[in-house]
């Protein structure tokens, strides 16, 4: 039985926002986690970035610009997002711990993958991969 061409796009979009809710719970209530339970969020953080790009792949054998401009919008938001809320939390020094806890969960929320497995360059790089890949390719 073969599926249409949307079918599949909706379901994708639904294991990604189960994993970026998963990467989010993980990163607010296992801030410190060592050993077995850090290299599972590390695990985590890696296959949340799986349905994206199986959109992508999805979206170019169907020609569909939309799902392409979609993961990059969100690709740019995190990556932007990510910069701004860094700078702010360095920024907070200074302030009360109220601020510098409401930046930081505004932060967890923004960068999930990244502050679920703790190692930035990897999240970083992984979205970096989608937002090139998001981009038409030259034939």
């Amino acid at each position: 039985m073969q599926q249409s061409k949307s079918t599949k796009y909706p379901f994708l979009y639904a294991i990604w926002g189960v994993l970026f809710l998963t990467t989010i719970v993980l990163g607010f209530a296992f801030p410190l986690a060592q050993g077995l339970g850090k290299a599972l969020m590390v695990m985590i953080s890696v296959i949340f970035f799986i349905p994206p790009w199986m959109i992508l792949r999805k979206a170019e054998r169907d020609g569909s610009t939309k799902h392409r401009t979609i993961i990059r919008s969100l690709s740019c938001a995190s990556l932007v997002g990510t910069l701004i809320l860094l700078v702010l939390n360095l920024r907070s020094v200074g302030y009360s711990d109220t601020v510098g806890t409401a930046l930081h969960a505004a932060l967890t929320i923004v960068s999930a993958p990244m502050i679920c497995a703790h190692v930035y360059a990897l999240s970083l790089f992984l979205w970096a991969c989608l937002l090139i890949g998001s981009f038409q390719k030259k034939k």
